[in-house]
């Protein structure tokens, strides 16, 4: 019998054993690739991977409830499972917070995950020339720097993101039933090792 599916806007994964199954490389993979109905064949062919190499990863999603079966197919007397999201977008606690309890592989692979997809929005959008008219253009806008500060800089800089990033999370929050564009923004900041070996 095929179960209840009714996918959900989003999920929050709180359980850790839940967060280590999600963060992994291959089945963050095939999560994007069953946003749409799909079986492990689907996959496969997507992927280029043996099925026989993918049928323990879906399992385990499955297990987990991250992804559901949404039909079986018949096949020459065989049954096929048909799979989907069990939510569009999976919310967890920032990695970087949960010490150990995720390993450091599974928070690259997340992090690595959603740089992925924010690669191929930026590829798409300048692909089809989705671009803002203004001078210079308000999106897509990407920018590069390296710089030197003291523990004070760094706290005062970080606190000032942390503000303008909760002051615009709440303006998209009175904003999500309008039809105002939609945007995507990914922040990364890190320690540069090789300038500070210099």
């Amino acid at each position: 019998m095929d179960e209840a599916h009714q996918i959900l806007e989003d999920m929050v994964l709180q359980d850790v054993e839940t967060i280590k199954v999600f963060a992994d490389e291959r089945r963050l993979q095939i999560v994007q690739l069953m946003q749409q109905p799909a079986t492990v064949k689907d996959v496969s062919a997507a992927l280029q991977i043996p099925a026989s190499k993918l049928y323990y990863h879906v399992n385990m999603l499955h297990e987990h409830g991250l992804i559901r079966v949404v039909q079986h197919n018949i096949e020459s007397g065989i049954v096929e499972k048909v799979y989907q999201v069990a939510a569009r977008q999976f919310k967890l606690q920032n990695p970087m917070l949960m010490g150990d309890a995720v390993p450091g592989e599974a928070k690259g692979a997340l992090f690595a995950s959603m740089l992925d997809e924010t690669s191929a929005t930026l590829r798409r959008a300048l692909r089809e020339g989705i671009q803002d008219s203004q001078t210079p253009p308000r999106y897509p806008f990407v920018t590069k720097k390296a710089m030197r500060l003291n523990e004070e800089q760094l706290t005062a800089f970080h606190q000032k993101l942390a503000a303008l990033m909760q002051e615009t999370t709440a303006l998209a929050e009175a904003n999500a039933d309008t039809s105002d564009p939609a945007y995507e923004l990914t922040v990364v900041f890190t320690q540069n090792d090789q300038q500070n070996s210099q």
